[in-house]
């Protein structure tokens, strides 16, 4: 499936700050650690977040989210 996107998929390194951030960020907001790096890996690098994901209104300040219909 990811094969018909590899002309535009960019691999991203996560460093040491952003985990630790992240880490910091998901005990204060309660939201999993996961969701919270994937916000500041998307502010980073200037990525847009598409997602159904509620945890991530709690993030919104980190990273804009949008739902796929609102893209469309």
């Amino acid at each position: 499936m990811f094969l018909l996107f590899r002309v535009i998929i960019e691999k991203i390194i996560v460093s040491e700050k952003q985990r630790e951030e992240a880490k910091k960020i998901s005990e204060k907001r309660k939201v999993p650690k996961g969701d919270a790096l994937h916000a500041i890996i998307a502010r980073g690098s200037r990525l847009v977040m598409i997602t159904r994901d509620n945890h991530f209104r709690i993030l919104d300040d980190i990273s804009k989210h949008y739902k796929p219909e609102e893209l469309i």
